[in-house]
């Protein structure tokens, strides 16, 4: 595996990103983009972005569900930033990336990770890169159900990770969003040496 780049964020909260309100998800998910993209700048074109999480901005949606049953006017901005394209759509913004944006929720099943997805998009030609993305939210008893039913761990805190890769080996690690920790962790500790 190829990684020209490598950044974790969490458990702290992180800066606010201008548009995106309540919730840490979106401005995690810039933290550790903007991260790598700094560090490497990529050709736009020819990168894509795959972001990762089981649950996404669980924290917007439960506000949006806690104001629909208090009665509340309904807030078209906690609907688009509880998109996980929405922030996508903003990083690409700002790093001129015209390459393919995926949002997907993970598993543990094999063949469901985000680097299966970076795997598959990394065998097209038109690609020379692509920057994986992480992210979960702090539980709340609502998440905590969720996990359990997924079979999925729950995390400590707020964790968001991104891999700027540039190819992959036959089988990519699985693991989800920790997998993703281990292997920028282990790819920051290179670079430091």
């Amino acid at each position: 595996m190829k990684i020209l780049a490598a950044a974790i964020a969490g458990p702290g909260e992180p800066a606010q990103v201008s548009g995106f309100v309540e919730s840490p998800f979106n401005p995690l998910v810039y933290e550790v983009a903007a991260g790598c993209l700094n560090a490497y700048p990529a050709d736009g074109a020819r990168t894509a972005i795959v972001l990762a999480s089981v649950l996404g901005d669980s924290v917007t949606t439960d506000l949006a569900s806690r104001l629909l049953t208090e009665g509340q006017p309904h807030n078209a901005l906690l609907f688009m930033q509880a998109t996980s394209n929405a922030i996508l759509g903003y990083v690409s913004k700002e790093f001129g990336i015209t390459g393919p944006l995926l949002s997907v929720s993970t598993g543990d099943e094999p063949g469901s990770g985000p680097l299966d997805v970076a795997a598959v998009l990394l065998a097209d030609d038109e690609l020379d890169q692509v920057l994986v993305i992480g992210v979960e939210l702090a539980g709340n008893p609502r998440t905590a159900a969720a996990h359990r039913v997924l079979g999925t761990a729950e995390p400590d805190g707020h964790v968001a990770v991104a891999l700027l890769i540039a190819s992959l080996d036959d089988e990519p690690p699985g693991g989800g969003v920790p997998g993703l920790v281990a292997l920028a962790q282990t790819s920051l500790k290179g670079e430091s040496s």
